[in-house]
């Protein structure tokens, strides 16, 4: 009972999808008892051939041509039959994979709407090579269970009770030899089930950590070759792979043992039934013709058993993926409840406390400010300071403490995380591309964008003084990760699509750290010029971006050090004031000066 419950539980999703092409299915299911049923009919036509060939006189002298025709309409039928086998298996075989193909798809469809649900704080914590794996492979095995399972699994049902039935009307010793050898391999399969289980989980799990590293290693070859680690990650993968061999050696040894075991079972139940058999046809409680009936049952009812062995054996293996495909189902999603009121970007922040989970120290303490919409709020600080984190909160990617963080007028925790989010076009502080052309990561915010918008948005983050490097201009399609751009280039592509968004505010998180003062110099106005009535919210350690907001928080250890405008922080010379010193001597070293 405990197994069917196991069954139930991490199956069911994937039948309530199978139930979505019912009518597929129970095509496919109606006609395996038809093939099912010729298979067991086919015996005794077989049977009563031979005995038509024995002579006139041991079977009392009929007429030849009499016999003769009787042959022909065995034979004859023994065709038909042959063909409507071959269509209902065919018929089976193409509508029950295609509905375990949908299952597969559907399933694929679910995990991905599910995992876009979830919260940011769980891909903190979770593996992508891992979540990979189970979408791919193990979704794979789900299937097997949706369509293979059904199909040998369906046939070996028809055929296994019927055919002993019919077996044990003609002959009750033979049939008691058949079934005994019948009842030990069954003893021993549920014997090696639990095993297979085991082993088939840990080698699922292994594919997956080989899968994560594989995947962090070719994301990161260029530094893999910068410094000469290639050598020692080979060294890694090496174990992982020794882990994923060892595992799947187990596996397949016992998977082995199933099908030997299995195979040695029909041969062991065809001599039985060869032993007992023909003692019964010596002392003529059998015609030899029944003999070779049995005989054909037996072949129709072990090759389903080898089949079905073989389905049982890789079993384990698809709960195990079952298992792990729940898992990633079980996490709770983000919810998206809340009200989605119209928002400007109206920032108020009152006395924010914050640590991030599993974390002592608060990454910001005691946090307070006002910022009107259309206004421009300003975030320096060290390397650490919780400026990132701040931006993080107001996009609720973590939940503030209620009271804390307000836009609009509204509590975050309030409003529904989507509509929040949509208010504000983010350019993070690492940028992502896609694999796709420059002005589709550009257009990424928007489904259809003027080329007009498009191009003004390409000037105000300068990325327009670049496109004669690129051999297709704005269609040249970028790397993984636009890994063949430069560091500068891809915030820049970044920083664009957050100006060709429409939303009203943005997020800037350190988007000018990688150019050159006179590219700085060009963004900076084009940012005035392209924010329009928006309101602004920018980290910088780039004191110059921050030069024209209208309210800038200096920030170290996650507190509010110095608040004010650019003029009240440089007339109170403290950290703002030595900063802009600093950077303003080194501009002037570089020749040129800060605004």
């Amino acid at each position: 009972m405990q197994f069917v419950r196991t069954l139930q539980q991490n199956f069911g999703r994937s039948w309530r999808l199978l139930l979505r092409h019912r009518w597929s299915v129970l095509a496919g299911l109606l006609c395996i008892p038809v093939h099912s049923a010729i298979l067991l009919w086919t015996p005794r036509l077989f049977g009563e051939a031979i005995d038509m060939l024995r002579p006139a006189a041991a079977i009392g002298g009929d007429d030849p041509a009499a016999r003769r025709q009787q042959l022909q309409a065995v034979c004859g039928l023994l065709l038909g039959l042959a063909l409507l086998e071959g269509i209902a298996r065919y018929v089976a075989r193409k509508t029950l994979i295609d509905a375990s193909r949908h299952v597969e798809r559907d399933l694929k469809d679910a995990l991905m709407a599910h995992l876009g649900r979830l919260p940011v704080a769980w891909y903190d914590r979770s593996r992508t090579g891992d979540i990979v794996s189970r979408m791919t492979q193990d979704i794979e095995l789900v299937r097997f269970v949706m369509g293979p399972l059904l199909l040998h699994g369906g046939s070996a049902v028809c055929l296994l009770p019927t055919g002993m039935w019919l077996m044990a009307q003609m002959n009750v010793p033979v049939t008691l030899a058949a079934a005994a050898a019948f009842a030990l391999l069954f003893a021993l399969l549920r014997l090696f089930m639990p095993r297979l289980h085991k082993w088939s989980k840990r080698a699922q799990e292994a594919i997956g950590d080989l899968s994560q590293r594989a995947q962090e290693d070719f994301a990161g070859i260029r530094v893999l070759f910068q410094f000469g680690a290639t050598a020692r990650e080979r060294a890694a993968m090496a174990t992982r792979n020794r882990r994923y061999l060892f595992a799947n050696l187990r596996l397949v040894r016992l998977r082995a043992l199933v099908n030997a075991v299995t195979h040695s079972t029909s041969g062991v139940v065809t001599l039985g039934v060869l032993v007992v058999g023909g003692y019964e046809v010596v002392h003529d409680q059998l015609t030899a013709g029944q003999l070779f009936q049995f005989i054909l049952y037996l072949a129709a009812m072990l090759f389903p058993l080898e089949i079905l062995g073989w389905t049982l054996a890789t079993m384990p293996r698809a709960l195990a993926a079952a298992v792990r495909i729940e898992e990633l189902f079980a996490v709770a999603p983000e919810s998206d409840a809340g009200i989605a009121p119209p928002l400007r970007g109206a920032l108020v922040v009152r006395g924010l406390t914050y640590s991030y989970p599993e974390q002592e120290r608060p990454a910001l303490r005691n946090v307070s400010f006002e910022l009107p919409a259309g206004g421009k709020l300003g975030l320096c600080g060290p390397v650490g300071s919780g400026k990132s984190t701040l931006l993080a909160l107001v996009l609720r990617f973590y939940d503030p403490p209620r009271g804390t963080v307000f836009v609009d007028g509204h509590d975050v925790l309030d409003l529904r995380p989507s509509a929040l989010r949509a208010a504000f076009a983010y350019a993070p502080q690492e940028p992502f591309l896609f694999s796709d052309t420059i002005a589709a990561n550009v257009a990424f915010a928007r489904d259809a964008m003027p080329a007009a918008a498009l191009a003004t948005a390409v000037v105000n983050s300068a990325l327009d003084q670049d496109l004669d490097q690129f051999p297709l201009g704005l269609e040249t399609v970028v790397g993984e990760r636009g890994v063949t751009l430069s560091g500068g280039q891809k915030q820049r592509v970044s920083l664009a699509r957050a100006l060709a968004s429409e939303r009203s505010a943005l997020l800037l998180d350190d988007t000018i750290s990688a150019v050159d003062p006179a590219t700085e110099r060009r963004i900076l106005a084009g940012l005035r010029s392209g924010r329009g009535a928006r309101s602004m919210l920018v980290a910088s350690h780039r004191l110059s971006a921050l030069a024209d907001a209208d309210l800038i928080l200096a920030f170290d250890a996650g507190v509010v050090q110095e608040q004010g405008s650019h003029r009240e922080l440089l007339a109170r010379g403290g950290s703002y004031a030595a900063a802009w010193r600093r950077q303003s001597e080194a501009r002037a070293l570089e020749g040129e000066e800060l605004p």
